[in-house]
């Protein structure tokens, strides 16, 4: 697990000196709110909790932007199991910024792949992650709210590991 937390956050880092290279506008954001599991994932646990860390790659001229983003979860067992499941990954996500007319507001979808490690106790699994979503910036100058959600699916042994991630905090950097 470490390695692969190690390697997630080298390639974040070579991403972003590359960014700050090309004179690109990079943005860097801390949040957190809620894991909503669904499907079978829903049976086994509850609504849990997460802490999200992003750094945002504007590219010039376009509406297409790159995010690298590191997720660390948790949500607990329903009842009669005790215990918890933990999740913890990143993903590499494609960001489209829609255009509006509206100062300050800018909403954007976003699509993207990457790894996460999920153990619900018993042991963990690291595997392939995709996932989409929804959400909006809302704020003028370097410093920006955001709110998001998400539909992440860890493919995991024997299925597939489905939860919402909901998401708000706060973006800072270059514009």
């Amino acid at each position: 697990m470490r390695r692969f937390v190690c390697g997630c956050a080298a390639i974040g880092l070579l991403l972003l000196g590359a960014a700050v290279a090309q004179g690109q506008n990079a943005h860097f954001g801390l949040g957190g709110g809620l894991i909503v599991p669904t499907g079978d994932y829903n049976t086994v646990d509850k609504t849990g909790w997460h802490v999200l860390g992003k750094v945002d790659i504007g590219i010039p001229m376009s509406p297409i932007g790159v995010r690298i983003d590191g997720m660390y979860g948790q949500t607990s067992h329903r009842s009669p199991l005790t215990g918890n499941t933990k999740l913890a990954g990143g993903t590499a996500d494609a960001v489209w910024h829609i255009p509006t007319m509206v100062p300050g507001f800018k909403p954007y979808l976003l699509a993207g792949v990457g790894m996460f490690n999920w153990n619900p106790g018993g042991g963990s699994e690291t595997k392939f992650t995709w996932g989409g979503g929804i959400g909006t910036s809302i704020g003028v100058g370097p410093m920006h709210g955001f709110a998001e959600g998400r539909y992440m699916s860890i493919q995991a042994s024997g299925g597939s590991l489905k939860f919402l991630p909901v998401t708000v905090g706060l973006s800072f950097g270059a514009k």
